[in-house]
């Protein structure tokens, strides 16, 4: 086991103690406990089995997925830490999704219980439990629903570009990614195939955007990783607003 702090803890700015004065990160310490290492391939939560801890990543990534009746996975998310795993079982009292750890991966652990009973005496813990969930929800069934008629280059340099804000809003370089996924579940998430990743991948870097070796991304030209990703977005803008004229 980790030993766990949530005052010293480097993810506090984003997680859960957000907001909350030290009396109450004390209570909430007192709920938290840090799991097991998990290395990569380790199953952190299973779909389908019953609901009974809320979990935060404290170091490394995970992927959620899930399974469908025909054995087909489709990954919802790549979890970092500050993030919050197991909402999504809060209604069905069984988690909706696999998560699996891609890399060595340390997760702070709540009984939802518990949690649920220090949000009713500390109102500020629960605004930010809202605030994590309304975040999750967005991410899940806003975004997808927005770009779902982009290109293949479309999708993948929003994926960057979204991965390299959300490592730098946690401390880390921001010109420099890790991808401990595999180019078939950068894939899956995308809804593409293995072998488009693999072309685009090859091509960003032949035009100089990045530079790749192993699982190590460099971002050579962030301007046009930028512009590609906020050009795409105003071209969506504009196709939208034509629509409406045409109406």
């Amino acid at each position: 086991m980790y030993d766990h702090s949530c005052s010293n803890c480097a993810m506090n700015e984003i997680c859960l103690p957000l907001g909350l004065d030290k009396a109450d990160v004390c209570r909430l310490e007192e709920i938290v406990s840090s799991s097991l290492v998990h290395h990569a391939g380790d199953k952190i939560l299973r779909q389908g089995d019953l609901f009974h801890k809320v979990y935060a990543v404290k170091t490394g990534m995970a992927k959620s997925y899930r399974v469908d009746e025909a054995g087909t996975e489709y990954i919802q998310s790549f979890n970092l830490p500050g993030e919050l795993v197991g909402l999504d079982a809060i209604y069905s009292k069984r988690y909706g999704f696999t998560v699996e750890a891609l890399d060595t991966t340390v997760l702070c652990e709540m009984d939802f219980e518990e949690l649920q009973n220090l949000c009713s005496s500390v109102p500020s813990l629960q605004k930010q439990l809202f605030n994590l969930f309304s975040r999750d929800l967005y991410k899940s069934h806003v975004n997808p629903i927005e770009h779902f008629d982009q290109t293949a280059e479309q999708k993948l340099s929003g994926f960057l570009h979204n991965l390299l804000a959300r490592l730098k809003a946690r401390g880390h370089s921001s010109f420099e990614l890790h991808l401990p996924m595999s180019r078939r579940d950068i894939a899956n998430h995308l809804g593409l195939a293995p072998e488009t990743i693999s072309r685009l991948l090859k091509k960003f870097q032949e035009r100089g955007i990045i530079n790749i070796s192993n699982r190590r991304v460099i971002i050579e030209n962030p301007s046009q990783l930028d512009k590609m990703v906020h050009c795409h977005a105003l071209e969506d803008s504009i196709i939208a607003v034509d629509s409406i004229k045409l109406a």
